[in-house]
């Protein structure tokens, strides 16, 4: 049951959205005789597609949350019967017995990551290596359990809700990119370089053109949130090295260090990717790309975008600091359309 509130705390984290075409044709009110329907209430108010297929989304990972963790310990009770001993030796066996102890670099880390003052953390401290510890026994069940899927015939039924309407994301030809602008995928990334779940996320557009090469185009949006003070000066920042060609080395930088993110600490990072110290300062002091900046904000909430890191592949939302399966997986469901 743990590892179920752990995962609950995880999925209200990552939240998206999808609907049944029918569904736009249910009737919800009657007006002196003349129908109102949910596709009426869409037509009128666009927004709510996207906040219907969001709670949708965030409904299909609550299952698939729940059902994950019941056919772990399903399937761990089927191989511990197999070998005719007790499930809980079997978990000590191939679970507890595996997991290393997590040590006071890693919590401190973990702090640092979430961005929690030392004073607090001082006193969060055995709370947070329980959670590394629980969070880690977790990890160490899942691989176990995923190898027992084959053997015990494992199929999932569920099915993730699809996005009815896609959205078309304005891309401007000085928006950071990798791969062909003529591929047939394209995938929008929106993240916060202080953005903690963005950060474990950043490794995503890199894997993405690792694999597909020029077949995907990768595209950087800045979504600097509203509540981390320094998002905004690193995204200018960023834009700034994005003049000198190199974004993706100074967007790694930022991400790596992103509790470090101070003025003396952007210009530090610019020069240690290789770029022109004088140029980015005078670009950075100048506020260059502020304004571009607060437009990409209000595009991204006209998106329906609301928190970071969101992707669009081919112009359907993915929530999240979703792992790169879950990427890869829409990138294959968009060049198979």
């Amino acid at each position: 049951m743990k590892k179920v509130v752990l995962l609950s705390l995880a999925a209200l984290l990552v939240i998206s959205c999808s609907k049944k075409q029918n569904d736009t044709k249910e009737i919800i009110a009657v007006v002196n005789g003349d129908k109102v329907t949910l596709g009426d209430l869409e037509a009128k108010y666009p927004e709510l597609e996207k906040q219907l297929f969001r709670l949708e989304e965030n409904a299909f990972r609550y299952k698939e949350m729940y059902l994950s963790d019941m056919l772990e310990n399903r399937l761990i009770e089927l191989e511990a019967k197999k070998l005719n001993i007790q499930a809980s030796d079997l978990i000590n066996k191939e679970i507890k017995s595996k997991i290393t102890p997590v040590t006071d670099q890693e919590v401190e880390a973990f702090g640092k990551d979430k961005n929690i003052p030392k004073d607090q953390m001082a006193k969060l401290k055995d709370r947070v290596k329980q959670y590394l510890m629980s969070q880690r026994e977790n990890d160490v069940k899942k691989v176990f359990a995923d190898g027992l899927k084959q053997k015990y015939n494992v199929k999932i039924k569920i099915k993730k809700p699809k996005q009815m309407s896609k959205v078309k994301i304005e891309i401007s030809p000085t928006d950071p990119s990798k791969g062909s602008k003529s591929a047939k995928v394209t995938v929008v990334e929106f993240s916060d370089f202080q953005c903690p779940f963005c950060k474990r996320a950043s490794e995503n557009g890199r894997m993405i053109y690792k694999e597909y090469g020029d077949k995907v185009r990768y595209v950087f949006k800045n979504f600097p949130l509203s509540f981390h003070d320094k998002a905004h000066r690193a995204a200018e920042a960023a834009m700034c090295m994005n003049d000198q060609g190199k974004f993706f080395e100074y967007h790694d930088k930022l991400f790596e260090n992103n509790t470090a993110l101070e003025e003396a600490d952007l210009n530090k990072y610019a020069t240690e990717v290789g770029g022109d110290a004088k140029k980015f300062a005078d670009c950075l002091t100048s506020g260059k790309f502020k304004a571009d900046i607060d437009k990409e904000i209000a595009n991204a909430q006209k998106y329906g975008i609301s928190g970071a890191p969101t992707y669009f592949i081919n112009g359907v939302m993915v929530v999240g600091a979703v792992p790169y399966a879950e990427v890869k997986q829409a990138i294959e469901e968009a060049m198979n359309e």
